[in-house]
């Protein structure tokens, strides 16, 4: 099997101790702790629990503090208690323009 890192493409960060993080699941009734490995632009590789290996899709948040800093994630392979995931490249939550001035017109 090729590993994740023979995969990858673009240019990745790998930190030299992992980052907790946690996850959530897409419609925000659990979480669970894990750490982040590494991570790109199109992706990461986590250390994940049983719960969170089992999630197909969710929500990886990147902070404990402040606003939010999160990443809608797609699981794409699970190799014992790591976990490879692609993020999803469509703007969550980001109203356009136009969206904007079509709310304020309403108010």
């Amino acid at each position: 099997m090729v590993k994740f890192k023979e995969r990858r493409k673009e240019p990745r960060v790998i930190f030299e101790r992992p980052l907790g993080v946690r996850v959530m699941t897409i419609d925000g009734t659990r979480t669970s702790d894990c750490l982040l490995i590494e991570m790109t632009d199109a992706g990461a590789r986590l250390k994940v629990t049983d719960h969170a290996a089992a999630l197909t899709e969710f929500f990886l948040i990147l902070n404990s503090f402040g606003p939010p800093v999160f990443r809608h994630c797609k699981r794409m392979w699970v190799e014992g208690d790591q976990m490879g995931v692609s993020f999803n490249k469509a703007n969550i939550g980001i109203k356009t323009l136009e969206e904007v001035r079509r709310d304020a017109e309403l108010v």
